[in-house]
């Protein structure tokens, strides 16, 4: 009974322990630069194990910390690539310890407690990154649901007689709200400061990450070449957009049963098959006939 309690006490911990790291990693906006709080709490630790691995990781695979930064960039985080990589390192070890340690009292063995330590610390190494990466991805579907909605508020508004700058300003002071609309203010304050309308558009191309964008930053700049309407341009971009998105809502629907077949199979159909044969053999056991499954 105590190795039970003990063992519910260890599990609880762990629980406890990860839903406590997903909070932390929540952003702080009291915190230095709007980090995540578990970064502000753990700044100067997280700094020098990010200035100790990072050129070693960085030289290993460049391309992962060119994808991390963009990642950054997307996902609008105040934080520099070797944070990211102090923060793995951090999370490495305090998972590796604290998990052996539960591991070790709630068993008492060195094969689960190195197991343990093992498996907590990878998925410490691990979290880090893949958060980054889900914080990106959730950001940059935000802003491609708002986009056709955007995009035909700007068309209304050239169509009305402004220009892309005035109707920019509009759309921003009074449209619309979020994260896309982050993304419009930092090109209209570009702008003003004397960027040209295309330049801020790429601009907002290369933060953003957005296909669909990059397209509709293409079809502008073509129709600014031949002289034609940008507005029309527009219209248009927004009815492919909402295509393009209804087709993937399409593909995704499509997968949806083939996705399913690997939780039926180790969830589901274990207990359904419980469920019919239970009865069946304690019949059996009671029928007296038992001991020819016994043998």
């Amino acid at each position: 009974m105590e190795i039970i309690f003990i063992q519910i006490l260890a599990f609880a911990a762990v629980f406890l322990l990860v839903v406590g790291l997903r909070a932390a990693f929540l952003p702080n906006a009291a915190g230095t630069q709007g980090k995540p709080a578990l970064f502000s709490a753990f700044e100067r630790e997280v700094m020098w194990m990010g200035n100790f691995v990072h050129p070693f990781l960085h030289n290993a695979n460049p391309a992962k910390t060119a994808r991390m930064q963009q990642q950054l960039i997307c996902g609008n985080v105040h934080l520099e690539v070797k944070e990211i990589r102090g923060m793995q390192c951090l999370a490495c070890l305090v998972g590796a310890l604290t998990g052996g340690a539960m591991i070790f009292l709630a068993t008492l063995q060195v094969g689960w407690t190195a197991l343990a330590v093992v498996i907590l610390g990878g998925v410490g190494w691990v979290y880090p990154a893949s958060w980054l990466a889900g914080t990106s991805q959730r950001r940059q579907d935000i802003m491609s649901g708002a986009l056709p909605f955007a995009i035909d508020l700007l068309t209304v508004a050239m169509e009305a007689g402004q220009d892309f700058t005035a109707a920019l300003r509009h759309l921003v002071s009074e449209g619309l709200q979020g994260a896309l609309c982050d993304e419009f203010n930092v090109m209209l304050r570009q702008m003003e400061l004397g960027k040209n309308r295309l330049d801020a558009l790429k601009a907002m191309s290369q933060r953003v990450q957005l296909p669909e964008f990059q397209t509709l930053v293409s079809s502008v700049v073509q129709s600014t070449e031949m002289g034609s309407s940008i507005a029309a341009t527009l219209k248009i971009q927004a009815e492919e957009i909402r295509r393009s998105r209804f087709h993937k809502a399409e593909r995704q629907a499509a997968r949806a049963p083939s996705l399913m077949l690997l939780p039926m199979a180790i969830f589901i159909l274990p207990a359904v098959f419980i469920i019919i044969f239970t009865p069946v053999f304690i019949r059996v056991q009671e029928s007296g006939m038992g001991h020819f499954f016994g043998n």
